[in-house]
C-alpha cells in the first residue's frame, strides 16, 4: 500500500467578513429574524468557526441537519439556539433535550416520543412543527395538519417555538410551485389562530426564498 498523502491539494479559504457582510445584506433584505444555516460542516465551510462567527453578529438562530452537528456546535461554545432539522430516533430524543437543541416533530408518533422523553427527563423540550408543503421528504401533509397542530399546542412537556416547511422549487422563479407552498403553509399556520393558540415562530424561506 502507498503511504497516505498527509495534504490534500486544494483548499477553502473563507473570508468571515465577507459572511458578515451576506448576514447584514440579508437581514437588511428580509426585517426578520434570520437563521443560520449551518448543516454539512457549514456547507464545506468549517462548522463551529462559520457558527461561532454568525453567534458574535447576533445572529438569531442556527440551524443543522443532525443531532450530531447541533452537540458539536455546544461542545465548541455555541449558545445561540439551534434547530436540528433532519428527523429523529426515539433514543436520540434524550439527548436533543440534554444539549438543549431544538427539535424538527415531523409527525404525531414524534411529537408522543419527544413528550414521553421529555417527561421521563422533567425537562421540557423546545419544538418547531415540521409541514410537508411539497418538498415530499419529512413531515406533516398541509392538508391534513389540524390534529397535529392541536397535540402540540395542547401538549404539556413540549414548549411550540416554530413552525416550517422547505420551497422544493425557489431556485426557480418561474416556477409556480413556491406559491403554492406559501399557500399551503399559511393555511396550515391559520389553524393555529382558529384555535385560539398563540402564533409560533413561521418559517419558509431558504436562499431561494429569500432571494
Amino acid at each position: 500500500m502507498p503511504p497516505a498523502v498527509s495534504e490534500r491539494p486544494t483548499r477553502i479559504v473563507v473570508d468571515l467578513d465577507h459572511l458578515a457582510f451576506n448576514l447584514r445584506s440579508i437581514r437588511a433584505h428580509v426585517g426578520v429574524p434570520v437563521m443560520g444555516i449551518v448543516k454539512a460542516n457549514a456547507y464545506g465551510h468549517g462548522l463551529v468557526p462559520v457558527a461561532l462567527h454568525l453567534q458574535a453578529q447576533g445572529v438569531e438562530q442556527l440551524g443543522v441537519a443532525f443531532l450530531e452537528e447541533g452537540i458539536a456546535l455546544r461542545q465548541a461554545g455555541v449558545t445561540a439556539p439551534v434547530l436540528v432539522m433532519g428527523g429523529i430516533f426515539g433514543r436520540q430524543v434524550t439527548q436533543f433535550i440534554a444539549h438543549d437543541l431544538e427539535i424538527t416533530v415531523s409527525s404525531l408518533d414524534k411529537l408522543r416520543l419527544v413528550e414521553a422523553a421529555a417527561q421521563a427527563l422533567g425537562r421540557k423540550a423546545v419544538i418547531h412543527l415540521k409541514i410537508d408543503t411539497g418538498m415530499e421528504r419529512i413531515g406533516v401533509h398541509s392538508y391534513s395538519a389540524r390534529p397535529f397542530i392541536e397535540a402540540a399546542v395542547a401538549s404539556q412537556w413540549c414548549v411550540l417555538k416554530g413552525i416550517y416547511s422547505h420551497l422544493a422549487c425557489s431556485d426557480d422563479p418561474f416556477s409556480p410551485m413556491s406559491a403554492q407552498q406559501l399557500e399551503r403553509f399559511l393555511e396550515a399556520c391559520a389553524h393555529i389562530d382558529r384555535i385560539g393558540a398563540p402564533m409560533p415562530i413561521r418559517h419558509l424561506a431558504n436562499s431561494g426564498g429569500v432571494l
